[in-house]
């Protein structure tokens, strides 16, 4: 079995049971044979042509993984976006930084009500001002790193 099968499961047999009735899904790509929801709001979509602008077009991401090794890319896109997302502890392996707008929980119940309270919160649908935040941050980080680095070179001048 795939580890994104094993978190697709887990997802939608453990934590979707908590979700509003109103509460929209809508999961992309190739779904393992025999995935269904009985959640009116759960919608496979199937491949979608611009993976990039369907994620940007979402509320809140679910990074689901619960099985697996190593980094998980769908994380990191969704961080460099600046994406609201709720997470799965094992989503977050190999990652040493998380950002104001993830929360993360591995119980279902608190899951479901993360993903309800980020999806209510609209102010950075987009994501955009969280990522100009973070640029800003950035910006500032390399800049003090330069201005260390100087004063380093001109020590090691003297």
């Amino acid at each position: 079995v795939q580890p994104d099968a094993v978190g697709l499961d887990w997802f939608l047999t453990k934590v979707v049971p908590h979700l509003r009735p109103d509460f929209r899904i809508r999961i992309a790509g190739n779904m393992p044979s025999g995935v269904t929801s009985t959640h009116p709001g759960v919608q496979f979509v199937g491949r979608v042509a611009d993976a990039q602008a369907f994620v940007r077009g979402a509320a809140v991401i679910p990074l689901i993984s619960t099985a697996g090794s190593g980094v998980q890319l769908k994380t990191i896109e969704t961080f460099e976006l600046g994406l609201p997302c709720v997470a799965t502890s094992r989503s977050l392996r190999g990652i040493g930084y998380r950002p104001q707008n993830c929360v993360v929980t591995d119980d279902p119940v608190a899951f479901a009500a993360a993903l309800e309270a980020a999806a209510a919160d609209i102010r950075d649908a987009d994501g955009s001002a969280f990522h100009c935040r973070q640029v800003r941050a950035l910006d500032a980080a390399i800049g003090l790193g330069l201005e260390r680095l100087g004063a380093v070179r001109r020590e090691v001048a003297a």
